[in-house]
């Protein structure tokens, strides 16, 4: 009889089984995709830096804990990155355009538009607050670097300007040029943009008032002399009627 439950029982469980594996199909992908995002207690800022072309050249993330970045770029093998070192750099603005000038004006160049190396507030020596390790690239175009820096914060990089990561063509000596010894840029991703600038128009309606004196009507008194012309007069002689009296006749031998 204990055979017979025991068997049931077991059959029972190997049915469960596959019923429960169905109701989590997350499985170990969960713990992948965990594992993608910033560690717990981790503040995380991604970017992508991009040819002048739009071609994606490397992929980075800063995580800040703990007092420290840490800063990481990698690159899958291509033909964009020359082997060998590339200056590595934060820059003080968050615009990354082709063919544009600085912020300040001057010469036209690619991402230009990112301005000099980026200082942290109240720091203005060399190395620069942006200044990182150089990525070294592979024969192949790849390439990883893993560097840490306590010299800005999450706050720092996010300022009005913002900020943006460039890769130079090469290698950076870490020297006092506030646009980098690293040549050329090469690729470029916006860190965190600057902040919108709105312009506000402030339409400003004056009424003036004018008041209009109005004289009384004034009064005029006209004579008016009328003229009445006439003809030629004509003189008439004076009219005489000559009035003759008949006397009375008498009878016969009156």
């Amino acid at each position: 009889m204990k055979i017979g439950v025991s068997f049931a029982v077991a059959a029972l469980a190997a049915t469960i089984a596959p019923l429960a594996a169905c109701a989590n199909p997350q499985g170990g992908q969960g713990a992948a995709t965990s594992s993608s995002g910033a560690p717990s207690g981790t503040e995380r800022m991604n970017t992508q830096l991009k040819a002048a072309d739009g071609t994606q050249v490397a992929t980075a993330t800063i995580d800040f804990a703990n007092g420290y970045a840490t800063v990481t770029v990698e690159a899958t093998a291509n033909q964009l990155l020359s082997p060998g070192f590339h200056g590595l750099m934060i820059h003080s603005a968050g615009k990354c355009e082709a063919n544009s000038a600085a912020p300040n004006g001057g010469s036209t160049g690619d991402f230009a538009s990112a301005g000099s190396v980026f200082q942290a507030q109240g720091h203005s020596g060399h190395p620069a607050s942006g200044d990182l390790t150089a990525l070294q690239v592979r024969s192949d175009g790849s390439a990883k670097l893993v560097t840490t820096t306590n010299a800005f914060t999450a706050a720092d990089l996010r300022n009005s300007a913002g900020t943006a990561l460039i890769l130079h063509q090469d290698a950076d000596y870490l020297g006092s040029n506030a646009t980098g010894d690293g040549g050329k840029r090469i690729a470029c991703g916006v860190i965190a943009s600057a902040a919108a600038t709105s312009t506000a128009t402030t339409t400003s309606v004056t009424t003036s008032t004018s008041t209009t004196v109005v004289p009384p009507p004034s009064t005029s008194t006209s004579t008016s002399t009328v003229t009445v012309t006439s003809g030629p007069s004509t003189t008439y002689p004076p009219t005489t009627t000559v009035v003759t009296t008949t006397p009375p006749s008498l009878p016969p031998n009156s």
